[in-house]
């Protein structure tokens, strides 16, 4: 019997004019975060909130959680 699928966390890099991005997600528990990424291009910067959420190639966290990326 297969577990219902679970939808994907959610995360977002926004583009903070003129210096930089910020990163928005929410935690386990619902609490949304915020933090700045150091990233000087918007393919940096996911690559920092990536590695900052610990997701892997397959979109998942080391918990196996499933995140969308945006």
């Amino acid at each position: 019997m297969n577990s219902p699928q679970l939808p994907a966390n959610l995360a977002r890099v926004v583009d903070e004019e003129p210096d930089g991005f910020r990163l928005e997600y929410d935690n386990s528990h619902g609490k949304q975060n915020v933090m700045r990424l150091e990233a000087g291009t918007y393919e940096q910067a996911i690559r920092e909130a990536k590695t900052f959420l610990g997701i892997d190639a397959d979109g998942r966290d080391v918990d196996g959680t499933l995140w969308d990326l945006e």
